[in-house]
């Protein structure tokens, strides 16, 4: 079950990205690409690698990322379409606010920047869970 899913269609051509998202610490939260192009085609993404980075501030190489995650297996690869994954453990310790970009780099070499912009990780009123 996803608790919370921001889902994103990009073209790939596209060049104004930027986007501002809000995840729960301590929670699953999902975020959905859908790669298109130009003319709203699904762009197949097989043999591609998609990274996510969480950085405090920009000058930060991404060694000292906040959060790295690289995904060469997709949910939909040929409808262009997969998912990225942060579990409860990957941002227990995150509150506040961050930066993030999402890049995709294909099967032929070449790199996109499918998201990017300030990602928020928010407390929860609640915080049992039994």
């Amino acid at each position: 079950m996803k608790l919370f899913t921001y889902v994103t269609y990009k073209k790939l051509y596209e060049v104004d990205v930027k986007q501002d998202i809000v995840l729960r610490a301590k929670n699953t939260n999902i975020i959905d690409l859908y790669c298109l192009d130009e003319n709203d085609v699904v762009v197949d993404i097989t043999g591609a690698i998609v990274f996510l980075t969480i950085k405090d501030k920009p000058s930060d190489d991404d060694d000292h990322a906040i959060l790295k995650k690289t995904l060469t297996t997709f949910t939909d690869p040929t409808n262009g379409n997969t998912e990225i994954e942060i579990t409860p453990t990957d941002c227990s310790s995150l509150l506040g606010n961050f930066l993030y970009d999402i890049k995709i780099k294909m099967s032929d070499g070449k790199i996109y920047m499918l998201s990017e912009g300030n990602v928020c990780f928010r407390k929860e009123l609640t915080e049992r869970i039994s």
